[in-house]
């Protein structure tokens, strides 16, 4: 056993020393501590904000301080809003992480309804957050319903849409100088009705992102195409997109795999499945398909929650309908799979979002509820058929550093899977930046390609299944950096909140230096950062922190380019 004097300004020494070696969800709100019953929860944005390989939640809430619950990585979290300064309470329908420094660290969003919005640039490693709102030129205070981050001129810079309820929407265009400019008017795709969901993506394959926005009161909805350079054209009639109704939320997806990206709206009526028939126009397929809910529809997602291959969609309703998950057949119709399981939620919701939020190859659902007796729910997916699957994290070079707007390619067998890195979907939510793609029995992916928007094409064959991968523009398949499921470090820490003694557990893949700092809750160092040889294996720490003040901390532990983080609370 070895014994190592570290952090000595609050903890004296450590003791240094190996360790002993049908589709199913569960609500496992209440043990995760993100239930938040009694208030209204809106919007919500997924990111893995602090980069700890391990995707956190930020809710927007109509009536209250705003939501960072930061994942523990044991299926707890912790919230960290007011710690960092984004417990905003101004009317907050909308939230949205994008990298728009391109400094690799995301930053935040904040659109507001009757206050002005809000742009919170990260620093210090995701430890501290600046407001940037004036020196941005983000003050609009105009009903915002939905938003999305995107890189409308490819010019490598992510730009910011953002629709707003009768009233005109923006266009915050990044000059890459840390200010934004309003190009709604000279953009064309402007739009003063009662905008609702939105979304950017690619509908007719030609490199850049389009628009689509849905309206309420039997408004048509909106399908601007993008000539490359941000200049849009109305292209609603042409396509048939321009359909008239109630439409609330809207997300895309390729549910037939057939290369080109598909349309799913929810209505306060009967819901609309726009199949993309790859020749510039789209058709509607719901009573087909049986996806045709007649509830109060809010957000909604494509996503594969079988790992089958195939995309399913899952929506949420107001009272007095459920949330329904479609399962998809695989031949253009669906199925009602969430008849009696927790999924068939009637807490009257408004945003959700997918992700894999314990990194176990499953997507699991986080949902915003406004209903005083249920609260926000996540539902973790206990999906046990065996089916393979593979993550794509991006990382621009030329392009926004984050990848958004990506198209990222999956060929099994013959057959192609594709979906978009987007960040703003469904009805006021956003989901995972990493793209994830089921496998069904595959277990190698024959080839994955990667379009980015600077116009570069990355192409990698024989992929082993059920990792996850990063990807790095204009790197080849020699170098291109794999993730693995769990970081290599897989930090764990207890019991938290601490009061005497903290128990630090990490293990190594291979020998090396290891370093260890702690900062408090504005980013200052606790103690010179500390550096630790140790061959591979698994170690434990005990840190006594009697001596350590009360509040709030952040403890890392890095090595070459693995990084870990735990927020640990000092009672």
């Amino acid at each position: 056993m070895k014994r190592v004097l570290l952090l000595v300004l609050f903890v004296g020494s450590f003791d240094f020393q190996p360790a002993n070696a049908q589709v199913a969800f569960a609500d496992v709100s209440a043990e995760a501590g993100i239930a938040d019953v009694g208030l209204m929860n809106h919007g919500i944005a997924v990111a893995d904000y602090d980069n700890d390989g391990w995707e956190d939640l930020y809710v927007a809430r109509r009536d209250g301080p705003n939501r960072l619950y930061r994942n523990n990585g044991d299926g707890t979290y912790t919230d960290l809003a007011a710690t960092l300064g984004l417990d905003f309470a101004g009317d907050t329908p909308v939230a949205l992480w994008g990298d728009v420094d391109n400094d690799g660290w995301l930053d935040l969003y904040l659109g507001n309804y009757s206050v002005p919005d809000r742009l919170y640039l990260s620093k210090a490693g995701g430890t501290q957050f600046l407001d940037v709102s004036a020196t941005a030129g983000m003050l609009d205070a105009s009903k915002v319903k939905s938003a999305m981050f995107g890189d409308l001129d490819n010019d490598g810079w992510l730009d910011l849409y953002v629709a707003r309820a009768s009233t005109q929407n923006t266009y915050y265009h990044n000059d890459g100088n840390g200010a934004f400019t309003d190009r709604i008017v000279e953009s064309g795709a402007t739009d003063s009705q009662l905008a609702m969901g939105a979304l950017l993506f690619d509908y007719d394959n030609d490199g850049d992102l389009d628009i689509y926005l849905t309206h309420d009161s039997y408004q048509s909805n909106i399908l601007y195409q993008n000539d490359g350079n941000g200049q849009f054209s109305d292209v609603s009639v042409a396509t048939g997109v321009n359909y008239s109704g109630l439409g609330m939320g809207v997300d895309f997806g390729d549910f037939n795999r057939d290369g080109w990206l598909d349309l799913y709206i929810t209505n306060l009526s009967y819901n609309t499945l726009y199949l993309n028939n790859a020749d510039g126009t789209f058709s509607n397929i719901v009573v087909e398909a049986g996806v045709g809910d007649t509830g109060m529809g809010w957000s909604t997602a494509f996503l594969d929650c079988d790992n089958d291959g195939w995309q399913d969609i899952y929506m949420v309703n107001g009272p007095p309908t459920p949330n329904i998950l479609y399962q998809n057949l695989g031949d253009n119709t669906f199925s009602i799979a969430s008849a009696g399981s927790p999924l068939e939620s009637y807490g009257n919701a408004f945003g959700m979002a997918c992700t894999d939020l314990d990194n176990d190859g499953r997507m699991d659902l986080f949902v915003a509820n406004s209903n005083d007796a249920v609260g926000n729910q996540l539902f973790r997916n206990e999906n046990t058929d065996g089916f393979h699957w593979l993550k794509v994290r991006t990382r621009g070079v030329t392009s926004n550093r984050a990848g958004i707007g990506a198209r990222v390619e999956v060929e099994i067998g013959g057959e192609l899977l594709v979906d978009e890195v987007a960040a703003g979907t469904g009805y006021a939510s956003q989901n995972s930046l990493i793209q994830h793609f089921g496998l069904g029995d595959a277990t190698t992916v024959d080839r994955l390609t990667v379009r980015w928007p600077s116009g570069q094409v990355d192409v990698y064959e024989n992929l082993e299944a059920d990792r996850q991968y990063l990807v790095v523009e204009g790197e080849s398949l020699a170098t291109a950096a794999e993730e693995p499921v769990r970081d290599a470090l897989q930090l764990q820490v207890w019991p938290n909140p601490v009061q005497t003694e903290l128990s630090v557990r990490f293990s190594l893949e291979k020998g090396g230096p290891v370093y260890l700092e702690m900062r408090d809750a504005l980013g200052r160092p606790i103690a010179r950062q500390s550096r630790i040889f140790a061959t591979a294996g698994e170690y434990q720490l005990e840190v006594p922190t009697a001596d350590l003040p009360a509040g709030t901390y952040a403890l890392t532990l890095r090595r070459e380019n693995a990084v870990q983080t735990h927020w640990i609370v000092r009672k």
